[in-house]
Formats: structure tokens, C-alpha cells, sequence
């Protein structure tokens, strides 16, 4: 069912009361599904596994100060088209707190490391001919199209993990530099000739993604909101979204509560989990679970059809990583850098720099590595003192600044593909295991679609893989199922191309 307009139109008013639904799982899908359906006057209960709340939302503050610098070792942009996080930011009072997020390709001070060529990204176009032989070297092609495949090769190098950088290469030599040649590429660059314009490109010629391989097709969906101009952040840490969705749920979080077993059954579902080493279960009329399906398919499980065990064992997760550094000063804002993201290539990736200002007698933080795929397994498999050194020394190529002795004061990652309650950074519809985008939306629906009184929320049950949008939506959609099984009537109101369901409810979501 298409949520687009979902939180407009729910309004029930003859719902059943104080039906007991536990939830499992206080990250953001867990805790919106909780706020709303207390707001229906149903009884709930939060299980968390972990010790912590929120999730793959995690603020890391470097010190106790209110204006302690932070780094994000979770969820970090907001795009300004995703309604459903946007509403509740504006529903937990953070709307004040929305500013730019300064993205990759955004900042031309940036800079870039090309197997160990260290320059500007505005001084890119007049050194990709060294960097990219194969490209320049074919003179069937003019020099701007080879500038723009250039261009394009280092976007999908930065962003994307191995396979399809590999994928993009060989395209490029098959069949796509003819396909760019025949295009008029003039209109795609910067005025002054150093970038391309890879949003409009894109939406101006879809059969060039259709030419590509359908993974590499499917991950430029992604690549276009990465790069977006329009993204945003919570200033002062994403975690307030968390903590005021935390005030706003009047029932208790019962941290570290280890699920190991879901039965369902005809009418209730049956929850066991283990809290300071002692077993316990619990019945529940309904059941909304959060828990990824990394997590989930350890688990003991009962009363699930085979297509929703298949689909547990099968959803792909994507491993990524993250290493912030506490840094003395924001010695990158001498360089003119005031935002935005280096390639520091050699398997540290992406070195975020922040786009908000922090009190300077408290130091400053950089995203000194975000990496997924075949990259975040390698840093994920090291020790975190071997990842911390291993990406320091990486950067370190690009900033000698922070070889300087006490330069670094503290460092915080997180290797989400081995962290224990997610196993996985987030689940992804470009795998090579993917033949078209059809299978993806097979996949998610599958994800989401309940066993009887069991109920699923999360990134991996959405459109938006990845996003908290993706986890909001979901968790929108199961509350609506559950409501759905109440004896209501219900309409069907057109809206464009889109059937959504009017029913009576008590509260009304806006999107």
C-alpha cells in the first residue's frame, strides 16, 4: 500500500481500546509505533534487546557538556522529500533545529585521494587524465565525454562498494562511453567546466541508467539522494528525534530484554527472552516487531509460512562502518573547508567534515571514515585500535594534521555488520542478487506482510531502505494493519494513481 498520504487519512473512531501490544525493538520504528498507537488508547509495552534506546540512530558526544562536539554513527541526512521524518520532527518540537547538510561533491575544497594523487575536487577535471588511462587514452571518444565519464567513474568510486565500481568500469568500455558520446553533455557542467550535474543528468536521460547493469541501475537511485543538494540534519544530533519520541511514550522501555523465540498462534503470540540470564515469556494480543531480519533469523520461530521464513533467511544486509574523530581544532576550515565530504579513498572512503559549528574550547569532530560493502567488512574485521590507527594513518595522508601529536583527542566507531543487534548496516535493493527493481519491491512487501497477529516494521520493510523514512513508514503501515482488524468500515479515496484507505481513527497523522 502506497503511505504517501497515509498519515492524512488515518481516523478511526470505533476502534476496540486497550488491546495489549508489545513492541520489539526502541529504535525509530519501534518508538513511532509505540507514540501512535498509545494515541489510539491501546496498552503497549517496548522490549529492547540492548542496553541502549534508538536504534541505528546514535549520537556519539565527545564530553558531558551540553555543547560537546558529536559525531552521527548512525542516521546522519534527512532528504527535504522524505514527509513522514520530517512530520515528526516537527511533531517533537525540533523543526527550529533543521539545517543543511553539506554532502559529498558539495564542497570544491574538498579533496580527493586517487591511488595517491592528493587534489582539491576543483582541481579534478586536469587530473583525471592521469588517473583514468583507459578513459583518456581512447581517442574515439571527444574530450568531453571522456571528462564526464571521468567524473562519473569517481562518483560511483566514492559512494559505492567494490562490485559495482567494478560494474561501472565495465559498462563504460562495453557500451556506455557510446552511449554519452551521442548525448549533448555541454549542458550537464558547472559554468566553469569542474563538475557535472549529476541529479539532472540522470532525470533528463533514464535510458542510460537503463543501460546500465540492474544493480549499478538501482544503487544510482541512491547516489542521487546522497548527492542531493537538499538534504538536511537535526543540529545538535539526530538523537533528539529519538529522546522526544522516548518523552512522548508514556509506556516503559525495558532495556536489555534479549528475544530468542516468536510463536505465533491463532489469536496471540507468544514472546520468550532472556533478562539477567533468566528465561521468561509472555503473551501478547498483538505483536509489532522492529528487529532486523539479520537478528531475527537466529531466533527460535513458530507458526511463520515458509514464504516469510524464506524472506527472513534471504533479505540482504549491507555491512558499514563509521570512525569519528575528536579532533583539538577544526583545522580543515583553514583550507577553506566548511562542510561537506574528501575521498580519502585506500578503503577508509568518505571523510565527512561538519556542517555545523561547535564551541571551539571544546574541539570540533570529523567523519574521518564512512564506508559499506567490501570496504566496512575490512574495517569491521580489524580490532577497533587497528581500525582507528588503520584510518588515521589513511587520512593522515590527506590531513598530516592529524599526525600531529595530541591533534586527535578521542575516537569513536562502530562496525554495524558486527554489532550484535543489527548484524548488518542496513538492508540494500542493489545486491547483485537482484535481477530488476521488481524483485526489491517482492522483497520488502514480503518483509513487511504479517503472520497473523504478528505484525513487521522497519527499514527493511520499505521502499526506503537505509532511510528513517523507510522505518517510519513501516511502522505507519503496521499500525494500520493492526487497526485494520478491528470490525470498521472503510473507503477507498483516489488520490492520483494512488488508492489509500479512509477509516475513522481517533487521531489524525499528518504527513
Amino acid at each position: 500500500m502506497d503511505t504517501k498520504f497515509m498519515l492524512d487519512m488515518c481516523k478511526l473512531s470505533n476502534v476496540e481500546k486497550g488491546k495489549k501490544i508489545t513492541i520489539l525493538g526502541a529504535g525509530i520504528a519501534g518508538l513511532v509505533a509505540a507514540y501512535e498507537l498509545e494515541k489510539l488508547g491501546h496498552e503497549v509495552t517496548i522490549m529492547e534487546g540492548s542496553p541502549r534506546i534508538g536504534g541505528r540512530v546514535w549520537t556519539h558526544r565527545f564530553g558531558n557538556e551540553k555543547d560537546a562536539p558529536y559525531a552521527e554513527l548512525g542516521a546522519m541526512r534527512i532528504p527535504s522529500s522524505h514527509n513522514h521524518t520530517l512530520h515528526y520532527v516537527k511533531e517533537m518540537g525540533l523543526s527550529d533545529k533543521l539545517c543543511k547538510f553539506v554532502t559529498v561533491f558539495e564542497e570544491q575544497n574538498a579533496f580527493m585521494n586517487v591511488e595517491g594523487n592528493i587534489f582539491r575536487m576543483k582541481d579534478a577535471p586536469r587530473l583525471f587524465q592521469e588517473r583514468y588511462q583507459g578513459i583518456y587514452t581512447d581517442t574515439r571518444y571527444s574530450e568531453q565525454t571522456r571528462l564526464f565519464a571521468a567524473w562519473l567513474q569517481t562518483i560511483v568510486n566514492t559512494i559505492s562498494p567494490g562490485n559495482l565500481r567494478a560494474s561501472l568500469e565495465q559498462d563504460l568500455r562495453s557500451h556506455l562511453m557510446d552511449e554519452l558520446e551521442r548525448l549533448d553533455l555541454s549542458v550537464y557542467f558547472s559554468d566553469e567546466g569542474e563538475t557535472i550535474d549529476l541529479q539532472r543528468f540522470i532525470k533528463d536521460n533514464p535510458g542510460f541508467r537503463a543501460r546500465c547493469s540492474k544493480a549499478l541501475d538501482m544503487f544510482f537511485g541512491d547516489i542521487l539522494v546522497e548527492t542531493s543538494h537538499d538534504l538536511l540534519q537535526i543540529k545538535g544530533g539526530m538523537e533528539q528525534l529519538i529522546w522526544r519520541l522516548v518523552e512522548s511514550v508514556k509506556a516503559e522501555i525495558h532495556c536489555n530484554q534479549q528475544v530468542t523465540a516468536i510463536r505465533v498462534r491463532e489469536n496471540f503470540v507468544e514472546i520468550d527472552w532472556l533478562e539477567n540470564g533468566e528465561s521468561h515469556t509472555s503473551i501478547s494480543d498483538y505483536v509489532v516487531c522492529t528487529i532486523p531480519f539479520s537478528v531475527l533469523r537466529k531466533m527460535e520461530l513458530a507458526g511463520f509460512d515458509e514464504r516469510k521464513l524464506a524472506s527472513i533467511k534471504e533479505t540482504i544486509y549491507c555491512p558499514a562502518t563509521k570512525v569519528a574523530f575528536h579532533t583539538q581544532q577544526a583545522f580543515w576550515e583553514k583550507q577553506g573547508i566548511q562542510g561537506g565530504a574528501s575521498f580519502s579513498g585506500e578503503g577508509v572512503r568518505q571523510t565527512y567534515y561538519p556542517s555545523v559549528k561547535f564551541n571551539p574550547s571544546h574541539g570540533s569532530v570529523m567523519l574521518a571514515s564512512y564506508t559499506i560493502g567490501d570496504d566496512a567488512e575490512r574495517l569491521g574485521n580489524m580490532s577497533e585500535q587497528e581500525r582507528h590507527n588503520f584510518v588515521k594513518n589513511t587520512v593522515g595522508k590527506v590531513h598530516p594534521e592529524l599526525q600531529t601529536e595530541g591533534m586527535i583527542a578521542d575516537v569513536a566507531s562502530i562496525a554495524w555488520g558486527n554489532y550484535k543487534w543489527s548484524a548488518g548496516g542496513c538492508t540494500v535493493h542493489w545486491s547483485d542478487d537482484m535481477t530488476d527493481e521488481s524483485n526489491h519491491t517482492i522483497s520488502y512487501l514480503e518483509a513487511a506482510r504479517p503472520q497473523n497477529n504478528l505484525f513487521f516494521a522497519g527499514e527493511h520493510c520499505s521502499k526506503y531502505p537505509a532511510w528513517l523514512q523507510g522505518s517510519i513508514e513501516s511502522a505507519l503501515e503496521a499500525i494500520y494493519d493492526i487497526v485494520s482488524k478491528e470490525p470498521v468500515s472503510t473507503s477507498f479515496i483516489g488520490l492520483g494513481n494512488t488508492k489509500v484507505k479512509q477509516a475513522q481513527l481517533e487521531t489524525s497523522f499528518v504527513g
